[in-house]
């Protein structure tokens, strides 16, 4: 019986974890939120649209929270969003899983050169630094969206400013024979869909912070 309980009690606090719809800002005056694109300051292109939909879709599950595409000065506070990566490409993208080359693809490759690796999958590592500021001035955004931005204390009316690590593994295509002439357009496509997977996985960060951080 007591199992039974505690079960219960541990399904009803996992479903109001995951129904929560009530706008978790209000208790700082927050009605409505400007929400402009997100900046990207990483080593990889087209990241700003997929991570700004996705985060302002999640976020217009909130009722009670008034949202506005850009930045609306009408509005009670801004959400800034700043996708940031390591320097090097290759810390960006990590290979993983390195695999011999003619072994993969030996028509391509040839049999008699020295052998080498390729990686089977890269990691993609990236972060995402969120702020939610209440009526900030020209100073102030151009200060939060600089490299010392990050060390911005919380107060009255920077509400949030927090960085959120993201990472996924995407697996690389190794072709041979006819194949060779489309590998390179399918591994773009394989990240292209990783980025949208890890859009989705940052907006859901975000929904999360602002739902249980305080």
């Amino acid at each position: 019986m007591i199992k039974f309980l505690v079960l219960c009690l541990l399904a009803g606090c996992s479903g109001y974890r995951f129904t929560q719809q009530d706008n978790p800002l209000s208790q700082y005056g927050i009605q409505s939120l400007s929400v402009p694109m997100f900046y990207n300051y990483s080593n990889l292109p087209e990241l700003s649209g997929e991570f700004t939909r996705e985060t302002y879709r999640l976020l217009t599950g909130f009722s009670g929270l008034r949202l506005a595409s850009g930045y609306d000065e009408a509005s009670d506070a801004i959400l800034i969003g700043i996708i940031k990566s390591p320097e090097k490409l290759t810390e960006t993208l990590k290979p993983t899983t390195l695999r011999v080359a003619q072994d993969r693809a030996k028509n391509a490759v040839g049999v008699n050169r020295q052998k080498f690796y390729v990686p089977g999958a890269n990691n993609v590592v990236v972060s995402l630094q969120i702020i939610v500021i209440k009526k900030p001035t020209e100073e102030e955004l151009a200060l939060l969206k600089s490299g010392i931005g990050d060390q911005v204390q919380l107060n009255s009316r920077v509400i949030f400013n927090e960085m959120i690590p993201l990472q996924l593994q995407y697996t690389r295509e190794i072709l041979d024979d006819q194949g060779v002439q489309v590998v390179a357009t399918q591994n773009f496509g394989v990240q292209r869909k990783t980025i949208k997977d890890l859009s989705v996985q940052a907006a859901n960060s975000v929904r999360d912070m602002i739902l249980y951080a305080f």
